[in-house]
């Protein structure tokens, strides 16, 4: 495999934008400061941390509050401050940071105090014991409520960060102007602007947001400006694939992406991800992997199809007949673990069975596996068969 070209600590992406990868997985989290030349106040679109619940490493930590730290002092209009952090979802690789982001904003000389807010889409509630996709994520928002308040009330009295972590809503903007506020806007006036577009399926609560450029007197909603750049995070990478918790919903996020891109712009819009360089073609991109995804569950259904008989074969047979010696055996575990979020959709759609089959005794599902945080999901040692759309059973058999 090829290595991941490498990324500066801190890249001028546009006069917007500012990205600044903490360095912790893959080449770094993509964490991005959206500003308006013109304004002080500064977005930060997540923050950084190991992708494992492992600490945070001092001094890769103290690499990347440093780089933010320049990226603050550099903005044109001073004292800047950072004034909202967005978190596109739960994963720790960009959330893990957030208390120590605060913290280094308290510490900035010169720098004006304003309330901080932390926003973030909420998790899906998955029911505890259930086979939903989000089941894992049931507790996450709390966790990271408890993450914030570990700072201790009295420190965020003095930080002046508001306790409560902001609930975003698709659809939601957020505007930056040379202007104070909305009503000191001049009508040749710039404005930058984000909206929150919700895209589950990596997890429950992942978002993109879409960034435009327009004048604030002149933009309506029945004929937004044309996108600027649409930041994906996790649910398409700069390199490689993403991985998600529900295919289903990936691909209907996927094919909302690409309704949105296809109508807002005729030019091709870049995209800005959580991990890797910048897309140039996002549409085309976003094309690339859905029509991936699909190909890969053309892929199982001839496998099934191909069963004789009334067998059910398990996920890891139907890697080996799917991928043959194509990858190395180290990623069959990562390919199976693929396959099987393709027959859970399939299974949804009522287009495959699974039929219970135990596993080695004494390995509980959901147990970890090789490894601390490896863990066994649901129907690993099932047997799964086709039984076509109008042959569907209900429940598992």
């Amino acid at each position: 495999m090829a290595s991941l070209p490498e990324l500066p600590a801190v890249s001028t992406l546009s006069k917007y934008v500012t990205r600044n990868p903490g360095k912790f997985t893959l080449q770094g989290t993509n964490t991005y400061l959206i500003h308006h030349p013109a304004s002080p106040s500064l977005l930060l679109l997540d923050t950084t941390g190991p992708s494992s619940f492992s600490p945070l490493s001092p001094s890769a930590l103290q690499v990347y509050l440093s780089s933010l730290r320049s990226a603050i002092a550099s903005h044109p209009t001073q004292p800047a401050r950072i004034t909202d952090i967005i978190l596109t979802h739960w994963h720790r690789d960009h959330t893990a940071a957030v208390g120590d982001v605060v913290r280094m904003l308290d510490e900035l000389e010169g720098s004006e105090k304003a309330t901080v807010r932390v926003w973030k889409f909420p998790c899906a509630t998955g029911e505890e014991g259930s086979l939903d996709a989000w089941e894992s994520e049931r507790m996450k928002d709390a966790e990271l409520e408890r993450d914030l308040e570990g700072l201790g009330q009295d420190e965020f009295e003095r930080l002046g960060v508001n306790t409560a972590l902001q609930t975003l809503r698709a659809g939601q903007r957020f505007s930056l102007s040379g202007g104070s506020g909305s009503s000191a806007v001049s009508p040749t006036e710039n404005v930058v602007e984000l909206e929150v577009v919700h895209t589950p399926g990596h997890t429950s609560d992942s978002i993109c947001l879409l960034l435009r450029e327009g004048n604030s007197f002149a933009s309506s909603p029945s004929s937004p400006a044309a996108p600027l750049a649409l930041f994906t995070a996790d649910t398409v990478l700069g390199h490689g694939t993403a991985v998600f918790a529900s295919l289903s919903a990936y691909l209907s996020s996927l094919s909302s992406l690409i309704d949105l891109l296809s109508v807002t712009s005729s030019a091709p819009v870049p995209l800005y991800p959580g991990h890797g360089e910048v897309v140039k073609d996002g549409l085309a991109k976003i094309r690339e992997y859905k029509m991936h995804r699909e190909d890969r569950e053309k892929q199982v259904v001839e496998a099934l199809k191909a069963v004789e008989g009334e067998e059910a074969v398990t996920a890891s047979e139907l890697t080996d007949s799917i991928y043959a010696d194509t990858i190395p055996s180290s990623l069959k575990l990562a390919a199976t673990h693929g396959l099987l979020l393709h027959l859970e959709k399939l299974r949804e759609e009522g287009r495959v069975a699974r039929v219970d089959q135990p596993g080695p005794e004494g390995l509980d599902l959901g147990a970890a596996g090789g490894g601390g945080e490896v863990q066994i999901p649901q129907g690993w040692f099932d047997g799964w068969k086709w039984v076509g759309r109008d042959e569907a059973v209900e429940g598992r058999l």
